[in-house]
């Protein structure tokens, strides 16, 4: 596995003591031979059912079998699966269909390579970071083997699409990453926060967003008023998380070590392991859930004992 490019993760986000030793942490577990257990990073596709308290796992399926990097699982409206792959030693948007199990590429960039796809809401177009071999990390948008670049001068980290023509954003700046509001059509930008996470989501049902801060340890899950831009505190993450996504249901799933664990903000305020993977299941990280709450797509580790 390709260790992790440290400009594509949170850069501490003035996170007292956290910034330069979290991406030193986060460059030696991704690197492969400094683990004793280290195996490789894939994306597994399970169904689910959402049944009030109790949240039913099916068995999970390997999407990629591929040896290199796999990451950052998006869903599409018709029934597709966008990714981040590694093909020729390069990172490439791949795009899976999940009825046919039909797999294309989106792009093919000499000098550079894509990470964190997503749709465009309404639109045909698919958004992705955009990581060149000279340093430059620009946010684009692809469409029939074209690309095109949307703000020139944010070096973009995550993204959430709030509708066809707002993004919300973390934009990297010094060791920090600041959570933006932007409008492509009129390259409009407005930073909301300062100091975020990298975990960016639309909260079902509402018109909020939620994104993460980082305090004494833990990070926070926080929601976004579009309108208003009040903020409040939904969430504590685990121990050691910093990924999360929605259930229609208005509910939150994050992984960990073998693990998920879902929480209903409404009902109880700790969070409940709801499903226990097999011995070869590690870290479980990015994960996304289809608009009918019926899928989950998932990123683990597959652990290689010694």
């Amino acid at each position: 596995m390709r260790p992790l490019n440290p400009s594509l993760l949170p850069a501490g986000a003035r996170l007292p003591a956290f910034g330069r030793l979290y991406l030193l942490l986060m460059a030696v577990l991704c690197c492969p031979g400094i683990s004793q257990a280290q195996g490789d990073i894939e994306i597994f596709l399970l169904t689910i059912n959402l049944d009030g308290d109790s949240l039913g796992v099916g068995p999970a399926e390997n999407l990629t079998q591929n040896p290199g990097y796999d990451n950052q699982p998006a869903f599409t409206a018709d029934g597709a699966l966008l990714f981040a792959s590694t093909r020729n030693e390069q990172t490439d948007i791949a795009r899976l269909d999940l009825a046919s199990r039909t797999h294309a590429w989106l792009c093919d960039t000499p000098g550079g390579g894509e990470y964190s796809p997503l749709p465009i809401p309404g639109r045909e177009s698919v958004s992705a970071i955009r990581l060149d071999t000279n340093g430059l990390q620009r946010l684009y948008a692809y469409q029939d083997g074209e690309s095109r670049l949307l703000f020139p001068d944010l070096k973009v980290g995550y993204q959430v699409w709030a509708g066809p023509d707002l993004l919300i954003c973390t934009v990297l700046r010094d060791e920090d990453m600041d959570l933006v509001r932007a409008v492509p059509s009129g390259l409009f930008t407005e930073t909301l926060r300062e100091g975020v996470g990298r975990s960016l989501a639309r909260i079902p049902g509402s018109g909020k967003i939620s994104y993460t801060t980082y305090d004494n340890g833990l990070f926070r899950v926080m929601a976004l008023d579009l309108q208003t831009g009040a903020a409040i505190q939904i969430a504590t993450l685990p121990e050691g998380v910093q990924d999360l996504c929605w259930l229609p249901d208005g509910s939150l799933l994050c992984g960990g070590d073998g693990v998920l664990r879902r929480l209903r903000p409404d009902r109880a305020p700790d969070w409940q392991v709801v499903h226990r993977f097999d011995s070869g299941f590690g870290q479980i990280s990015r994960m996304a859930v289809n608009e009918a709450g019926t899928l989950l797509a998932l990123v683990a580790e597959q652990v290689i004992k010694p």
